[in-house]
């Protein structure tokens, strides 16, 4: 392949979908041997999204994967009638957990919309436990 040709993703997202096509899902064997060997800002490139982080599904929508971000929008609903029964520092330790979460699972999710072409509801596809 010719590497004059221009892609049409930002070099940042060309080495996240690079390293999930090499290794595979974040839950596989290989992927957790290749991702130790990484240095700590790589690791953060491939496995962390920060507009994720503070716009959540917002951030999902513009992405153009609607149906994973209907699904946060109903879980997130139903966390908050959850949370509101239970003391404010429980809850904000909810909210910032949940923030994570979806920080943490969006690049592979938008791997696998993309490159994959998957189109699921699970938004917590490939998720490292």
């Amino acid at each position: 392949m010719d590497s004059n040709i221009a892609s049409p993703r930002s070099p940042k997202w060309q080495f996240r979908f690079d390293f999930f096509n090499t290794h595979g899902a974040p839950n596989s064997p290989a992927f957790k041997a290749a991702y130790k060997a990484l240095p700590f800002g790589q690791k953060i490139k491939v496995n962390f999204n920060f507009f994720a982080l503070f716009f959540g599904c917002i951030y999902l929508f513009i992405l153009g994967m609607w149906r994973k971000a209907l699904t946060i929008v109903g879980l997130t609903v139903v966390l908050a009638v959850v949370v509101a029964f239970l003391p404010d520092a429980i809850g904000r330790g909810v909210a910032i957990a949940w923030s994570l979460l979806i920080a943490l699972t969006t690049n592979y999710n938008y791997y696998l919309e993309q490159v994959k072409g998957d189109t699921s509801w699970n938004p917590f596809q490939g998720i490292r436990w």
